[in-house]
């Protein structure tokens, strides 16, 4: 009996790590989450978040910066910035995120890594992307499969830029056997 209830105990443990396992989207309702993902750091190394909008029919990754209530992304050559209609990315396993050097030739040719989609646009595959500029580490959107706007589309205090060369974010799933070991009634 003993037995039972310890393996219905994991069971159950990892049923639910399974659930909150991985990253998520939350409201951005102007406040960080403690299981906000930082993304960057602005120029006074405070950490900036990864945000996502809604423009039109386009998901769009953007900035959040420490204690600022907005949300800042390039849509269309042109920086806006919301309060409203907005998620962060959260997670509870920070450590299972990497950041993958890479360039628009490149970008497509990434294997063994789960790339985290930063949103939709159509006609385009768009992921998290980050790039060093101006003293600080900024989030923008990564384009892959369009020639016309391929790289990473990101702002800077009110200006657009397009770069070639960026980072983007990858991800990578704990395994079943991790979440056995995680059993808090593990023996």
């Amino acid at each position: 009996l003993k037995i039972t209830i310890l393996l219905y105990s994991c069971a159950l443990y990892m049923v639910k790590a399974i659930d909150l396992e991985g990253y998520y989207w939350r409201d951005f309702d102007g406040s960080i989450p403690l299981d906000a993902f930082p993304g960057g750091f602005d120029i006074n190394n405070k950490p900036i978040y990864i945000g996502q909008v809604l423009h039109e029919k386009s998901l769009i990754p953007g900035n959040i910066y420490y204690n600022d209530k907005n949300v800042y992304y390039e849509w269309g050559g042109k920086e806006f910035v919301v309060k409203h209609n907005a998620k962060i990315l959260c997670t509870r396993y920070p450590e299972q995120f990497k950041w993958v050097e890479t360039d628009n030739e490149n970008l497509k040719r990434l294997t063994n890594v789960y790339l985290v989609n930063g949103g939709y646009e159509p006609g385009c595959t768009t992921y998290i992307g980050r790039i060093r500029y101006g003293g600080e580490v900024l989030i923008g959107k990564a384009i892959a499969d369009n020639p016309v706007s391929d790289g990473i589309h990101f702002t800077q205090n009110g200006k657009v830029y397009r770069r070639s060369f960026f980072d983007v974010l990858s991800f990578k799933p704990i395994s079943i056997l991790s979440l056995i070991n995680r059993c808090p009634y593990y023996v």
